[in-house]
């Protein structure tokens, strides 16, 4: 079995061991601007642990789940799946935590659309580039629609969108990194 499947499966044991162990994990590991630059840094690597549901946690790892085989397909590496996610949940969380001081986040889901803008871009066989793009704008666009059935603020769809774009934008980097050494 690939290391990635692994890696989804002690991910999932970690999401599941928080929610079930620590009641008040909302509070205790969200992270906000206020609590993350009053001296709690933990928080910014670990709001991807708490879940403020049950359903938030299950979505969230079915979620997950479809991205790993995605990235196992796409043979998106364990390490770019890792640097990925984390960079852009600890990025789009400080500019978060700098714009809007008092907004508290929690849940994987930011870095789940971030592997989701990786996967947009990554080099692939399977289908054309654009295709793919058009796939994950379907994705964002049925998060925006839930968020207006639901009759919810656009806050959590911006934050996916944010997510969605860093990924795409750390994956461009990495592109970049590896065709400049070829060159050398």
């Amino acid at each position: 079995m690939k290391a990635i499947f692994y890696l989804f499966l002690a991910f999932s044991l970690v999401l599941l061991g928080v929610f079930v162990i620590i009641p008040e994990a909302v509070i205790r590991l969200g992270f906000s601007g206020e609590s993350f630059f009053g001296g709690e840094i933990w928080r910014i690597l670990s709001y991807p642990l708490a879940h403020v549901t049950l359903s938030h946690l299950l979505e969230n790892l079915v979620a997950l789940f479809v991205v790993i085989l995605l990235a196992h397909e796409l043979d998106l590496s364990m390490k770019e799946f890792i640097i990925v996610f984390f960079l852009s949940c600890i990025l789009v969380a400080l500019f978060s935590g700098l714009l809007f001081p008092y907004l508290l986040i929690v849940g994987s889901s930011l870095g789940i659309y971030s592997i989701f803008g990786a996967l947009a871009l990554q080099d692939q066989e399977i289908m054309p580039q654009y295709l793919f793009l058009g796939i994950f704008g379907i994705i964002i666009f049925l998060n925006v629609l839930y968020t207006v059935y639901s009759s919810s603020d656009y806050t959590q769809s911006a934050y996916h969108a944010a997510g969605f774009i860093s990924g795409a934008v750390f994956i461009s980097i990495g592109k970049f990194r590896r065709k400049k050494r070829i060159l050398q």
